[in-house]
C-alpha cells in the first residue's frame, strides 16, 4: 500500500483493510500509525478505537434475555387438522378461529360447542392445613364450602390488587381443587407454594396444568350431548363431580364464563384427542362444532366476565372492578387484606363499566379514549358487537366526575351510555338451566 502512494492515516486503514477485521481498531491502529510515523507521515491526533475488541458471541448477545417456547395444549394437532387459525394468547398456541367466527358464536348460544380450555392452571391443595391455608389465600370464605360445591374467588397480592381468578372447588374435607386462568397458571404454583411456606402450613401441592387437558362443552344442548356420552346427571350450577364421559375419566365443573350452561371436562391430556373426537361426533345432530377465542371473548364479554390483563390494570382492586363482593372483609385475615381497609378508605376514583352503543354506530378500537365534557374520563378495554343484542358493547375503565359515574360518555364522537353489567341474561338463568 505504501509503495502504490497511500500516506493519508485514513486511505492506508482502507487500502490495507486494517481495522476492520475483529479487533475494530483496537489492537492494529496503533501498529499502523507507528508504521506511519516511522517514514515521517505527520498523523493527526489518535481516534477513538470501536469498542468492541472482537466479534460478540451467541452466549453474550442473549445475556438477559431467554425466549419462552409457546406451549401447546394435548389438542393442537386437531386444531390444525381442523383448520383452525392459530394464534399466541398467554404464552399458549390456541384457536382464534376455526373460519367463521360468527356461525362458532351462535353454536354456543343456540346449540352446543366444545372449547379448548386445558390451558388452564389446574390444581390440587390437600392436608391437614388446606383449608387454613385457602382461607388466608383468598379474600372469599372457604371453609363454608361444600364437598361438591365451588366459588368463584380472585387472587389478591400483598397491596390488595386483582393479580387472577378461578375457581376453588372442595372435593373432600382436606382436598381442593383450584383452576387459575390461562395467563396465571404459570405463577401460581410458585404463588401458592410461597405462602403456604411462610405461614408454616402442612399442605400438599400439586399443579396439574401439564397433565390434565380441559375441554368446555357448552350451550343449551352441551347437557344433551354430555348424556349421550354416559353422562345423565350433570352436575348443578357451581357444583362439580368426577365421572366418565366417552370412557374418559373426567373431572367435571359446572359453571356459566360463555353465558350459557358449561361443563369443564378435565381430563388426563393423553385422552384429549379421544374425548374430543367423541364429542364432536356425538354432537353431529345437534350441530356441535368447536369454537375459537374470537367467539369466546365475545361471549364473555355479554357476560361481562373479566380478562386479568386485558380489562384489569396493576393497581385493579376489587372496588374499582366492581366486584367488591368478592372480598369479604368480615374475615380476619387475607393476604391483601391490610391494604383494602387503607385503599378503601379513600374515595372511589375509578371503576371498570359496562357501555352500549347505538346499533349503527362502529365497534371502538380496545384503547379508545372516553371523553366526557370534552375532558378525559377513561378507556376502552374490551369492544365487541354484540350479536345477540344487536348493537356494541364495551368494558371499560372510567373516572368518576363530582363524585359520581357520568352517566354517559363520548368515544369517537359516538355517545355510550353506562349500564349495569351483565349486558346479556342479567338473571343468570340461561348459565343455569
Amino acid at each position: 500500500v505504501w509503495e502504490r502512494g497511500f500516506r493519508e492515516v485514513e486511505l492506508v486503514k482502507r487500502a490495507t483493510l486494517a481495522c476492520t477485521g475483529t479487533c475494530q481498531g483496537s489492537a492494529c491502529l496503533p501498529h499502523l500509525r507507528g508504521f506511519l510515523a516511522a517514514r515521517g507521515v505527520a498523523l493527526p491526533p489518535p481516534i477513538t478505537a470501536r469498542p468492541l475488541a472482537r466479534q460478540v458471541t451467541v452466549e453474550e448477545a442473549a445475556a438477559g434475555f431467554h425466549f419462552a417456547p409457546v406451549r401447546r395444549t394435548a389438542l393442537h394437532g386437531e386444531h390444525v387438522r381442523l383448520g383452525a387459525q392459530l394464534e399466541r394468547f398467554g404464552g399458549w398456541w390456541r384457536p382464534w378461529t376455526y373460519g367463521d367466527t360468527t356461525a362458532e358464536y351462535w353454536a354456543v348460544r343456540e346449540g352446543v360447542s366444545i372449547g379448548d380450555v386445558g390451558t388452564l392452571g389446574k390444581m390440587v391443595v390437600a392436608g391437614p392445613d388446606a383449608v387454613a391455608l385457602l382461607e388466608r389465600l383468598y379474600p372469599c370464605h372457604v371453609a363454608d364450602i361444600a364437598p361438591g360445591r365451588m366459588r368463584y374467588a380472585l387472587l389478591l397480592d400483598e397491596r390488595g390488587y386483582c393479580l387472577d381468578d378461578g375457581l376453588v372447588a372442595r372435593e373432600g374435607e382436606r382436598r381442593f381443587a383450584l383452576t387459575f386462568t390461562t395467563g396465571g397458571a404459570s405463577f401460581a404454583e410458585l404463588w401458592v407454594r410461597d405462602w403456604a411456606e411462610g405461614f408454616g402450613l402442612d399442605v400438599r401441592i400439586l399443579d396439574r396444568t401439564a397433565a390434565l387437558g380441559a375441554i368446555n362443552v357448552t350451550g343449551p344442548q352441551a347437557a344433551t350431548l354430555l348424556a349421550r356420552l354416559g353422562l345423565s346427571e350433570p352436575p348443578a350450577y357451581m357444583r362439580h363431580l368426577h365421572a366418565d364421559v366417552a370412557g374418559v375419566p373426567c373431572h367435571v365443573f359446572r359453571l356459566g364464563f360463555t353465558g350459557e350452561a358449561s361443563f369443564e371436562l378435565h381430563h388426563p391430556a393423553d385422552r384429549s384427542v379421544e374425548l374430543w373426537r367423541a364429542l364432536l361426533d356425538a354432537g353431529r345432530d345437534l350441530g356441535c362444532r368447536p369454537h375459537g377465542l374470537d367467539a369466546l371473548l365475545a361471549l364473555r364479554l355479554e357476560k361481562g366476565h373479566i380478562v386479568h390483563g386485558m380489562d384489569t390494570d396493576f393497581d385493579s382492586t376489587p372496588r374499582r372492578l366492581d366486584m367488591a363482593w368478592a372480598a369479604r372483609r368480615d374475615k380476619p385475615d387475607f393476604v391483601g387484606r391490610h391494604a383494602l381497609q387503607r385503599v378503601d378508605a379513600e374515595p372511589l376514583d375509578r371503576q371498570l363499566v359496562g357501555l352500549v352503543l347505538d346499533a349503527d354506530v362502529d365497534v371502538p378500537v380496545e384503547g379508545s379514549v372516553l371523553l366526557h365534557d370534552g375532558a378525559f374520563v377513561g378507556h376502552v378495554t374490551s369492544a365487541r358487537r354484540s350479536h345477540v343484542l344487536g348493537h356494541p358493547v364495551a368494558l371499560a375503565w372510567l373516572r368518576l366526575v363530582d363524585g359520581a359515574l357520568p352517566e354517559a360518555v363520548t368515544i369517537h364522537g359516538s355517545t355510550a351510555r353506562r349500564v349495569p353489567l351483565p349486558f346479556y341474561d342479567r338473571e343468570g338463568a340461561r348459565a343455569r338451566a
